[in-house]
Parts: C-alpha cells; sequence; structure tokens
C-alpha cells in the first residue's frame, strides 16, 4: 500500500486531469451520445445525427432506423467506455470498452470521421 502510494505521489497521480478540449472532447461527447441512445433505443438519433452518410448506407440506408433496431434487440443495458483516441487529420480511431447485460465485456474499435463540421462515427473496427 505504501509502494502504491509512493508511486501516485512520483507518478503525479493526484494531479487532476486536465479537461479535453477541441476534437477530443467532440469526439468523446460522440461516443457519449452514441451511448445514450444505443442505450435509450433511440435509434433515428444514431442514424440521422451519429453515423456518416455511408455508414448510414451501410446500415440500410432508409432502413437504417429499423434494421439497427432490429440489431439490438436482444441487447439490454449497453454501455461504452472510451479508452483511448488517436487523431489522424479528419479521423479517428477510437478504442472503448462495451458492455451489456449478459455479454461479457470487450474492446473494440470506432471509426470516426469529419462530415460537414462534426466528428460522426463511420465504422466499429478497423
Amino acid at each position: 500500500m505504501a509502494f502504491a502510494a509512493f508511486l501516485a505521489g512520483c507518478l503525479g497521480a493526484d494531479e487532476e486531469p486536465r479537461p479535453a478540449t477541441g476534437a477530443p472532447k467532440a469526439i468523446a461527447e460522440v461516443v457519449q451520445r452514441l451511448e445514450r441512445a444505443t442505450a435509450d433505443r433511440d435509434f433515428a438519433v444514431v442514424c440521422r445525427d451519429l453515423f456518416t452518410t455511408a455508414a448510414r448506407q451501410r446500415a440500410g440506408g432508409p432502413d437504417c432506423e429499423r434494421l439497427t433496431r432490429s440489431a439490438a434487440a436482444a441487447v439490454e443495458r449497453p454501455s461504452l467506455d472510451l479508452v483511448a483516441i488517436e487523431l489522424d487529420g479528419a479521423s479517428a480511431r477510437v478504442r472503448v470498452r462495451t458492455r451489456a447485460t449478459g455479454q461479457a465485456a470487450r474492446s473494440d474499435v470506432l471509426l470516426l470521421r469529419r462530415e460537414s463540421g462534426e466528428w460522426r462515427v463511420d465504422a466499429l473496427g478497423g
């Protein structure tokens, strides 16, 4: 225990983390909105506001809302924890930890892209 306290003091663990700004903050907000919309089963928001045009097309285009709702029907109490963000210009790889009732937690990657001035989810994976 004393060793852990020593390391925390030496490594600055007692310092408050600085709040994110700029692109990392905007990306974190998209991940939070995705988590809320999925938990609330608001797939209209997911398709309309959070997916890129290409992601929406891959998810069924005009049927995106219905198909994503159907695909998530068995998922109970989903949650997303943001682990890391890797920025590369107008795209980002976002490592997340996903969980749902009755399912093991797993690591995933969300690919985000700037579209019309906003960060949007372009794909899962990568």
